[in-house]
């Protein structure tokens, strides 16, 4: 018996697990930084206020040599959270990838979540008892080995891949960016004005709700989207070293010549990730420096913001400009739209720019969906999970490289009182994917089937046109007085 189209629309989706992960986890990530802001300001006697500029006001060489040391060991503070998170989530990602082609993705979507919720209840107790500031890292550690933000990627990204069709994959992807920006969004709103009237801890009990209500969806509601082939020996096949063996083979099979292709969709993936979420750590530091001195409020509605223009620009720029561009020229337009916004905001001392910002870099949160849909249809459907282990994987290791470059350099730039170097360098090394872009080997290879349609009709059209000039062409040689408006039309059609 057919099932009805609207029992279909009711059915659990993996939507909320996204929206309730990312509200935690972009919630955590603005707190947990002002957090260690505040404690390292108290540590060095330092004014903090999370409501005023008084860090900001009546400063002397003294009480400015004091912030620099402020800002240098929070940065460093705050790699080493992203480090002990990010670098045993990729072994993580790396054996499960694969392992969820064959025992299906539920057990990937809830062991990250898992992780977070126990890392947001070491925060909490660190909060409670004052622990020392590097407590944080034994909670980052339990979510990197749980799998981290990581393994959730390559989970839904592998859950879409089997629910959708290859044509509207790319759309769906932009829909997730939009979900996770929606709940940044949301959650950017909300913790500054929990900061300043609650502090830090009724904001993190809430982040533990979120995390917390996405583990107990995934057990009870998700639907699995690929059975499990065989129960026996699941925990073996887990830590089997097979599984790092499919992620090679992903990328050593020649797949017809469009290796290359995948190859560089890969790397390209790894650099705008290196640049957008590596550059993240800093720019919660350079809005509280001086001269912007923004409240912890203000940096809530700045986020807010920004990520509702890039949640928006993902589904905008793949709907609205798909009808006009192939889908590689949309992603080279979000890279130079991602450029044009880190340029703008390294150039701010006002707020207007500021804010001006995440308008200029509009359709930048296109750019991921559409080459993770490209690299999606370049493999096979028993290969989607070791695909994007592989692509989880880079990203967050190009994460931590980021985090670890643009960290290190934002204290020096702050010596010689250019704070807005590290975003000047991010726009650099977005020239790199553009460049990889225009080295593609049979660009046909990867275009969805609605682009295969366009330039199969463009292609009819073209071929008509021409056919039709030429016969036009071969009538009018035959005539002894060719009709002057005929020839126009050739010479326009030729």
């Amino acid at each position: 018996m057919p099932v009805p189209a609207w029992l279909k629309l009711c059915r659990p989706t993996i939507e909320p697990v996204i929206f309730l992960y990312a509200y935690g986890l972009f919630m955590h990530m603005p707190v947990i930084q002002q957090y260690v802001y505040k404690r390292v300001s108290v540590a060095k006697n330092f004014p903090y206020s999370s409501s005023t500029k008084e860090r900001c006001q009546n400063q002397t060489q003294n009480t400015t040599l004091k912030e620099l040391e402020k800002e240098a060991l929070s940065s460093y503070i705050h790699l080493g959270i992203v480090m002990f998170a990010s670098i045993p989530s990729i072994f993580t990602a790396l054996f499960i990838g694969a392992w969820t082609d064959t025992v299906g993705r539920r057990p990937a979507l809830a062991l990250p979540a898992i992780g977070s919720t126990l890392e947001a209840l070491v925060v909490i107790l660190t909060m409670y008892f004052e622990w020392p500031i590097y407590v944080l890292f034994v909670g980052s550690a339990i979510s990197g080995m749980c799998g981290f933000f990581t393994t959730m990627v390559l989970a839904v990204m592998s859950y879409i891949a089997d629910t959708t069709d290859e044509s509207d994959r790319s759309f769906r992807l932009a829909i997730m960016e939009l979900l996770v920006f929606i709940g940044g969004m949301i959650s950017q709103l909300t913790s500054g004005l929990w900061i300043e009237k609650f502090g830090f801890v009724a904001p993190y009990w809430f982040i533990f709700g979120c995390l917390l209500a996405s583990v107990f969806y995934v057990i009870f509601f998700v639907p699995e989207s690929r059975p499990s082939t065989s129960r026996d020996g699941m925990i073996r096949r887990l830590f089997s070293l097979t599984s790092v063996k499919r992620v090679w083979y992903v990328y050593k099979f020649p797949r017809n010549g469009t290796r290359r292709n995948l190859i560089i969709f890969t790397l390209s993936t790894g650099v705008v990730v290196l640049t957008i979420l590596g550059i993240s750590g800093v720019t919660v530091l350079f809005l509280l420096h001086s001269p912007l001195c923004f409240s912890a409020e203000k940096v809530g509605y700045f986020s807010a913001f920004r990520y509702l223009i890039n949640g928006i620009g993902a589904v905008l720029g793949i709907k609205l400009l798909g009808k006009c561009f192939s889908e590689i020229n949309i992603a080279r337009i979000g890279i130079i739209s991602l450029a044009s916004g880190l340029l703008v905001f390294g150039f701010s001392r006002k707020e207007s720019l500021v804010f001006l910002s995440p308008i200029a870099g509009i359709f930048s949160g296109a750019v991921s969906p559409i080459f993770r849909g490209m690299m999606s249809r370049s493999v096979g459907e028993n290969e989607q999970g070791a695909l994007f282990s592989a692509t989880a994987s880079l990203e967050t290791l190009c994460n931590f490289i980021g985090a670890f470059i643009f960290n290190s350099m934002y204290p020096a730039s702050l010596k010689h009182d250019f704070p807005g170097f590290v975003f000047f360098l991010g726009a650099l090394l977005l020239i790199i994917p553009l460049l990889f872009t225009c080295c593609l080997k049979n660009p046909a290879s990867f275009l969805s089937k609605r682009d295969l349609i366009k330039s199969s009709e463009q292609d009819d059209m073209e071929n008509s046109l021409i056919s039709g000039a030429r016969s036009i062409s071969s009538e009018s040689e035959g005539s002894p007085q060719p009709s002057p408006t005929v020839g126009r039309g050739y010479e326009a059609v030729a």
